[in-house]
């Protein structure tokens, strides 16, 4: 019997991984670096839910390219 592969893991999941695993417990960043992380990432979901037409909870890693960003910045 096959393993069916899992699923990605979604964009949302992975911003969460980023702030709790990598930020938090690898690299042991201070309260108010993971803070201007923070903030920066809302501009950018704020601005790429106005610039995508869809809520942040339904953008994909897909959506993320590189015209988005360069758009943001």
């Amino acid at each position: 019997m096959r393993r069916q592969p899992k699923p990605p893991p979604s964009f949302p999941a992975l911003v969460q991984a980023f702030f709790v695993e990598h930020l938090t417990q690898q690299r042991a960043l201070s309260p108010q670096t993971i803070a201007a992380y923070r903030d920066a990432f809302m501009l950018f979901l704020s601005f790429a839910e106005a610039r995508l037409g869809r809520s942040p909870a339904l953008i994909t890693l897909a959506d993320i390219t590189p015209e988005l960003i360069m758009a943001f910045l």
